[in-house]
């Protein structure tokens, strides 16, 4: 496994000379094409301003975002951002976030970690629940520095106004929605403030139905050509009960502590119909037909406390978390096939995590700038007991127990107009693996990293640029460590891998913001990435295992993204666009060969608000994403159409209608798996296409005082 410190090692494995160059001029094409126009009307800017110094007319719109020593801050207050309903919906208008059915994610760095206040979420739902109205800014860190756990790809911080008063206030809403069935949600949020005490709480229940469908063909190129097909059916109920108490408590000297506890309980249920067919070299060999039912009670407790405060020059900020959580899986599959007994198999599988994590943090001024000092510890533990009545599956019975102990320091200083970050993280982790009680050396692994991380901002005329570096890793997530087999018929299984060691992340960004542009272009390079690869079960050839492997090859990827805010246009329409290019430069073996995966994505998003009249807001969205490739998996373009309409009535009454994916274009999704001798076509069918009414009421609202930030917020999401 390759190691850099500080500086990137660029390996392209079995790649021709002549090849190269093309992909570096290709690359180099597509940045030229990017900046130039930008730097051009810089240009034309300076001279349209020197031509017309004889009239001189004001006319112009403040710029939303700016930049600074860790990412790209946007103001939402006094903004029409903030007239848009929840903070899940603002996210979709902010340079660098794709907000998309739900699903949060930073272009190019994938699923962030996002605080409100400084304190970490772990319910994404709370987006939807807290108001547009009482967001003052949001910043996106596409490169985290030293200050945050090293296996975080990026960071959303929103920022919520100060509010002040005293007294009870209550915020409930429903939803009622159509998508394939009838569903609905109602939450309501409760807080009571005298003097500087700050008693919350919140309840949500949720009960949503779904349909959905694929086909999926198999291929195996060995001695003979093996086909196998699977056409699936399936229905799913999920329902979730979220509640939630806590308090805050404020003083005068400026010092604050609280806690919360949450539980949320998710019980599932979904029922699947599949056919299954194998061909032999174009001969059908064998089918059949199964039935599957499937009960999962899922249960999480989670306690938070935090302390914040001032102690003379140096802020101290401490965060305590303990979560335990409960996965109880019951699966019966009943398959029939043509020529043979019936089989009837009963699978179990209970996963019971708990973690405990702390984190402390010092900081003052130095100098012209700021110092950052802090330590953090977390201790896991994730066991699967898996039981099996069927003997082509083993049962098992693993653990994996980690301790991570970290500390970092960061300095930050200022030398006129340029900002200079530098910091350095050290970690140290001890993973041990128990398959029924009994520990694995192979299995079991101490590490010990050095990560560092730098940043320079500065300013070029009317232009900013901020330079990023850092170095990460990413471990695989508990799921993926499991050796439980999951049975889906009788030529296909899927399963996790013990053996999956860590990912190592070389990361350079370059953001450029000039008035109410946003260039964000950004290199990485990891080693060992964590991909999904199909292989043979056992010493059976005609049995698929899908896993999860450690790549053997280094993989390369290069992102050049633009984002123009140019505020109102007309006084009635504000529209926010994004477009850009993700490249990857991976090869694999394929078929007794080298197979490189290296289609780029173009990617459009263009968000549109107007303002009607009677108050009304139309907010119309459109995203489109092109084929790609991404590790080994090569996937189809989608693109869909949203829209909805917003209406406040007297400040306590809001409505929302929302159509999303109106012209059903984005319910097809197609992926191909390639890895070895063999490659997975997959075809499923999910309706996002749907309409949903959202009622809201609320009186005296306040946000909660409410400081911490969360602790093992990594080990949370891998739990």
């Amino acid at each position: 496994m390759g190691k850099t410190s500080g500086t990137i090692q660029i390996r392209i494995a079995h790649m021709q000379n002549n090849e190269l160059i093309i992909r570096m001029k290709q690359t180099l094409l597509i940045f030229v094409l990017t900046v130039i126009p930008f730097f051009v009307e810089a240009q034309n800017d300076t001279i349209s301003k020197t031509k017309e110094m004889q009239e001189i007319v004001v006319s112009a719109t403040r710029p939303l975002s700016k930049l600074d020593a860790d990412g790209i801050v946007t103001t939402i207050t006094n903004t029409p951002l903030q007239s848009l309903e929840s903070a899940s919906d603002v996210l979709g208008y902010i340079p660098g976030v794709i907000s998309n059915n739900g699903s949060i994610e930073v272009v190019g760095k994938g699923k962030p970690v996002i605080y409100i206040n400084r304190r970490k979420l772990v319910d994404y739902s709370e987006l939807k629940r807290l108001p547009a109205s009482k967001i003052k800014e949001i910043k996106v860190i596409n490169n985290p520095g030293v200050r945050y756990e090293s296996s975080t790809g990026s960071v959303i911080r929103i920022t919520t106004v100060k509010e002040l008063g005293d007294g009870f206030s209550m915020d409930t809403r429903s939803t009622l929605g159509l998508r394939d069935y009838v569903y609905g949600k109602e939450q309501i949020n409760l807080n009571y403030r005298t003097g500087g005490l700050d008693i919350f709480a919140g309840a949500e229940y949720a009960n949503i139905k779904a349909k959905g469908s694929s086909m999926i063909t198999q291929n195996l190129w060995g001695t003979h050509h093996q086909i196998s097909t699977i056409d699936m059916d399936s229905h799913r109920r999920t329902q979730t009960l979220n509640g939630k108490i806590g308090f805050n408590y404020s003083t005068a000297s400026n010092h604050s502590f609280g806690a919360f506890y949450q539980h949320i309980y998710s019980p599932i249920k979904s029922d699947a119909n599949s056919n299954s067919s194998v061909f032999m070299d174009n001969l059908l060999e064998t089918e059949s037909d199964a039935y599957t039912h499937k009960r999962e009670n899922g249960y999480s407790h989670l306690v938070d406390a935090y302390y914040s405060g001032n102690w003379g020059k140096w802020a101290v900020d401490a965060t305590f978390n303990y979560l335990w959580k409960e996965v109880d899986n019951c699966q019966d599959t009943k398959e029939s096939i043509v020529g043979q007994n019936e089989i009837i198999m009963h699978l179990n599988d209970n996963s019971r995590g708990r973690m405990f994590a702390g984190e402390l943090n010092f900081s003052r001024p130095l100098l012209k700038g700021k110092a950052e000092l802090g330590a953090s510890y977390t201790n896991t533990s994730r066991s699967d007991l898996f039981d099996s009545d069927f003997s082509a599956i083993v049962s098992s019975d693993n653990q994996v127990k980690e301790n991570i102990t970290g500390v970092y320091g960061q300095l930050s200083q200022r030398f006129g107009k340029i900002t200079v970050q530098a910091g350095l993280r050290y970690e140290h982790i001890g993973s041990d693996y128990y398959e029924f009680g009994k520990k694995m050396p192979e299995q079991s692994a101490k590490y010990d990293e050095l990560l560092p991380s730098a940043s320079i901002v500065f300013p070029i005329r009317n232009t900013t640029l901020q330079l990023s570096y850092s170095r990460k890793y990413s471990r695989p997530l508990y799921s993926q460590l499991s050796s439980t087999v999951t049975y889906v018929n009788q030529y296909t299984y899927e399963t996790g891998n013990p053996n999956l060691k860590n990912s190592f992340i070389d990361n350079v960004t370059l953001n450029v913001r000039y008035k109410w542009w946003v260039i964000m272009a950004s290199y990485k390079h990891t080693d060992a990435r964590i991909i999904s690869v199909c292989t043979e079960y056992g010493d059976n050839p005609d049995v698929t295992l899908f896993k999860k492997e450690n790549s053997k090859r280094g993989l390369d990827n290069l992102d050049v993204f633009v984002s123009a805010m140019p505020g109102f246009i007309g006084k009635f329409y504000y529209p926010v666009a994004m477009a850009g290019i993700t490249a990857q430069f991976y090869d694999i073996d394929y078929k007794g060969g080298i197979k490189h995966m290296n289609s780029p994505m173009a990617l459009v998003r263009l968000n549109n608000m107007f303002r009607l009249p009677a108050g009304y807001t139309l907010n119309v969205n459109m995203s489109y994403r092109s084929d790609f490739d991404g590790e080994n998996i090569h996937l189809s373009r989608s693109w869909q159409i949203d829209l909805n309409v917003l209406k406040t009535i007297n400040k306590h009454w809001d409505f929302k209608f929302s159509a999303n994916d109106i012209f059903n274009t984005a319910r097809r999704s197609k992926s191909t798996i390639y890895s070895g001798i063999r490659d997975t076509y997959s075809v499923r069918y999910n309706t996002l296409r749907g309409i949903e009414l959202t009622v809201g009421y609320k009186f005296n609202v306040t946000k909660s005082k409410y400081k911490g930030k969360g602790a093992g917020n990594t080990e949370k999401s891998r739990l």
